[in-house]
């Protein structure tokens, strides 16, 4: 995939996740929590950290897409892509170790459901090709 397309999926989806924090801030200051989605109990604490972690990835998507100079690649550069593509293979692999052998997962007094650990697999595993991806890159400094 090309870089210029990378970024333009990266401006795509900051708009998503910005569409995501507003409704989550309207959530938030409405006054109807707690309140049940497709059977999710949403509390205040809950959709406070929903919009911490859709800042967290605006920032992220906006630097990339606008930001995000043309540089050289260095030795350690490359040494951080491959680390982290293992620490995503590693937490794609938990995940889906949960769906296969059925475990149940509580926190406090929410049971985590099995598709939004399917959601964790697919997209840290996507993580990871990316960060493999570019550690195979050449190097260019």
């Amino acid at each position: 995939m090309r870089k210029n397309t990378l970024r333009e999926i990266s401006k795509f989806a900051a708009g998503l996740v910005l569409g995501d924090f507003i409704f989550g801030l309207w959530l938030y200051l409405s006054g109807h929590t707690p309140i049940t989605i497709l059977g999710i109990t949403y509390t205040a604490q809950i959709i406070m950290a929903w919009m911490v972690f859709d800042v967290l990835l605006f920032v992220f998507l906006f630097h990339y897409g606008w930001r995000m100079p043309e540089r050289a690649r260095t030795d350690s550069e490359r040494s951080f892509h491959l680390a982290i593509g293992v620490l995503f293979t590693i937490v794609a692999l938990l995940h889906f170790a949960r769906i296969i052998f059925g475990i149940n997962l509580v926190l406090g007094s929410w049971e985590v459901p099995y598709w939004l650990n399917g959601l964790g697999s697919v997209v840290t595993a996507f993580f990871a090709y990316i960060s493999f991806s570019l550690f195979k890159k050449e190097k260019t400094a």
